[in-house]
């Protein structure tokens, strides 16, 4: 009986010895399970690095085909540019002068259009002021300011025999106003709408009768200045612009002025040559 007690008793350590084995084996086996799991990432990782480093280096081969071509073209452009700057050395002094010229032909350009957007932006603004204009059926006597507005009313509506009438009317009545110049201006202008240009030519030099510096002044006497040549009359338009430099040397229309005569009569922007001393005779001795 001992016997068989002492058997069990083996056999019962032999099989918690076997199941510890199997617990043993099951928990290696998760480790490797683990770990194989852990090597598939490594290798998926290694693999999307692989093929950002061949993309890397597509790039960086793309970019250094890329660079060497504009080295190329660069190079092409110095060679042309010296070319040209040999070529331009070889007459250097004719396409100086060209350049020079052409540059100040520019300027005056520039400044004409300037002058031209300006003169626009005006009209703009006349054109979009005319419905707010005020028509007057009656002026009120000693309304200097309702008699020009209703003069100008006229003007900017076309009735030009009215507006005349009423301007001349401002002037004789309000000679001293600040709007005097402005009112004779006004009839030249008229004039000038009607082709009457000797007669405007005459009104646009009563502006600085009326008012010698009148806001109004110095551009009517350079419009002065176009007509008479327009006319035929270029001493009488030389002699107006140099008149308006000297009088109105700081105003815009005295470049206009400058420019004109630069156009039609260069010579008379030059200095005048300074007077001869008379000569002085050298008495005999006795």
């Amino acid at each position: 009986m001992r016997n068989i007690l002492s058997g069990l008793l083996v056999l019962l350590l032999l099989l918690a010895n076997f199941a510890e084995g199997q617990a043993q084996n099951k928990e290696q086996r998760e480790k490797i399970d683990r770990m194989a799991v852990q090597l598939e990432e490594l290798k998926t990782e290694v693999m999307l690095l692989q093929r950002q480093v061949q993309s890397m280096q597509d790039t960086f081969n793309k970019t250094t085909g890329e660079l060497n071509t504009l080295v190329v073209q660069m190079s092409d452009n110095i060679a042309t540019i010296r070319r040209a700057q040999s070529a331009i050395s070889t007459n250097s002094g004719d396409t100086i002068t060209t350049v020079t010229a052409m540059g100040e032909r520019l300027t005056a350009t520039n400044q004409r259009m300037e002058r031209l957007s300006e003169q626009f932006a005006q009209l703009k603004k006349v054109i979009e002021d005319i419905p707010k204009m005020p028509t007057f059926a009656q002026i009120t006597p000693g309304n200097a300011e309702q008699l020009f507005a209703a003069a100008y009313s006229d003007y900017s509506r076309g009735n030009y025999d009215l507006a005349i009438s009423e301007f001349r009317q401002y002037v004789e009545i309000y000679p001293g106003s600040e709007l005097a110049d402005n009112a004779q201006y006004w009839i030249a202008e008229i004039l000038v709408a009607r082709k009457s240009l000797p007669e405007a030519v005459a009104e646009y030099e009563k502006v600085g009768v009326v008012n010698p510096q009148g806001d109004k002044t110095a551009n009517a006497l350079f419009k002065r200045g176009q007509l008479l040549l327009q006319l035929e009359r270029k001493d009488e338009a030389v002699a107006q612009w140099l008149s308006l430099i000297k009088d109105h040397p700081k105003s815009q229309e005295a470049i206009q002025a400058t420019e004109q005569l630069q156009q039609v009569a260069p010579e008379a922007l030059l200095p005048p040559d300074p007077p001869q001393k008379p000569a002085v005779r050298k008495g005999r001795r006795p």
